[in-house]
């Protein structure tokens, strides 16, 4: 590990730029300022450049290790050199510089709900805004003014990392953000102490919402409020006239969600991702019983069946029922067949039932072969080898993560 002394050094040059939002903008790159920080930006896949240590720096969250592991350099500096960076009196033990992500524009895909930030200022406030907004799993935030810094050092404490996976647009005035999302099919919903309709209670339209929370002390502004499609209060007991911002966009984000699920069901249903990947695989298997249908006896799930049993060896019934996606209910209509035809043969061995593939099964899926290539091939009709590669990837990968979700 390297040790630099000289506070004139480059890379201690453009870290002390970084303690500023414009040398931040500038550069393209914000402060770590601990290993905490650090270890949100890793969990991020932030981009680490560097990593500057104290002289006598204790690695008790072994936070090193996962810096030696991605080949992040690290440098040796002095608590005084440290101090000048950070531009701290106290020192911090452990600083790194991280390149940023790009930064969203008007142009970008969004989802179903944003927050907008209407002159929110306290950088507490902000990070909590985005740390609450990313737990109801909203990423796109919103400032009808060009001066939020979300990679200030208070910020990224107060949202817990969560600020690295955000993605965060800056308006010139209210009007402009008002009319950016009108014209993306956003209904807009302000917030406000002083309105008549309670949020819990909205009726919202069956389309995309934008959610405004306002100043921490005037509130959303005049400008957006004449614009806005709603207005809602959280209606409170007793004197307190208002919430801490931070509070208030948590509450109107659980309600926003729900009432926006409620409005917009058929819709999400439609458009959810497990749901289209159901219909697929069952319209891809409804096509394969067809084309099988003229020269077999034999069933697409069957088939299927008979190539797990070609690369498995054997399987248990649990295991045919779970990746055959067959009920129990099920499985003697998918085994008997294959028993009867002599395709598989059943084994029991300690109470342990187990199937294996047979000689008249090899031969059977080695006659179906062509058939099965012609059946792929017609499915993937249109797709060029590079989006076949690439399909396969993505599918590879979502068969890991899920089989991490039910190791967890």
């Amino acid at each position: 590990m390297d040790t630099l002394t000289s506070i004139k050094d480059a890379r201690v040059v453009e870290a002390r730029a970084l303690s500023s939002a414009s040398g931040r903008a500038r550069l393209g790159r914000c402060l770590l300022e601990g290993a905490e920080a650090l270890a949100w930006a890793l969990d991020a896949a932030l981009p680490v450049e560097h990593v500057f240590l104290a002289t006598r720096f204790d690695d008790a969250t072994g936070i090193l290790a996962r810096v030696t592991e991605r080949g992040i350099p690290c440098f040796r500096v002095s608590d005084g050199v440290l101090k000048k960076i950070t531009e701290t009196t106290y020192l911090v033990p452990l600083v790194a510089v991280a390149r940023l992500p790009a930064p969203a524009t008007p142009g970008d895909t969004m989802g179903d709900l944003v927050v907008v930030l209407d002159h929110v200022v306290d950088y507490g406030n902000i990070g909590t805004i985005v740390r609450t907004a990313s737990a109801f799993g909203v990423r796109d935030l919103m400032s009808t003014t060009p001066d939020p810094d979300l990679y200030y050092k208070k910020i990224i404490s107060a949202s817990r990392g969560t600020v690295f996976g955000a993605r965060f647009t800056r308006f010139a005035s209210g009007t402009e953000t008002i009319e950016s999302l009108k014209r993306r099919g956003y209904q807009i919903v302000a917030t406000s102490s002083h309105a008549r309709d309670i949020q819990a209670l909205a009726r919202l339209a069956p389309m995309p919402v934008a959610l405004v929370v306002g100043n921490e002390r005037d509130g959303v502004s005049d400008e957006i409020l004449r614009r806005a499609d709603m207005v809602v209060q959280i209606p409170m007991s007793g004197s307190v006239e208002s919430l801490n911002v931070g509070v208030a966009t948590g509450i109107s984000l659980y309600e926003m969600k729900m009432r926006m699920v409620f409005a917009m069901l058929v819709d999400l249903i439609r458009a959810n991702f497990g749901r289209e990947v159901n219909v697929t695989g069952r319209m891809i298997l409804t096509a394969f019983d067809a084309v099988l249908r003229n020269v077999s006896n034999l069933n697409g799930t069957q088939v299927i069946l008979l190539m797990m049993l070609k690369c498995d060896e054997a399987m248990t019934p649990a295991q045919i029922t779970r990746e055959t996606a067959t009920l129990e209910d099920e499985l003697d209509d998918l085994l008997v067949p294959l028993l009867a035809g002599h395709y598989i043969i059943r084994e029991e061995e300690a109470d342990r039932v187990r199937y294996r593939l047979a000689s008249e099964g090899e031969r059977a899926l080695a006659a179906l072969w062509p058939v099965v290539e012609r059946a792929e091939q017609e499915v993937l009709a249109g797709f060029g080898d590079e989006e076949r590669t690439q399909l396969t990837g993505y599918l590879k990968r979502i068969q890991e993560n899920c089989t991490r979700m039910l190791a967890e």
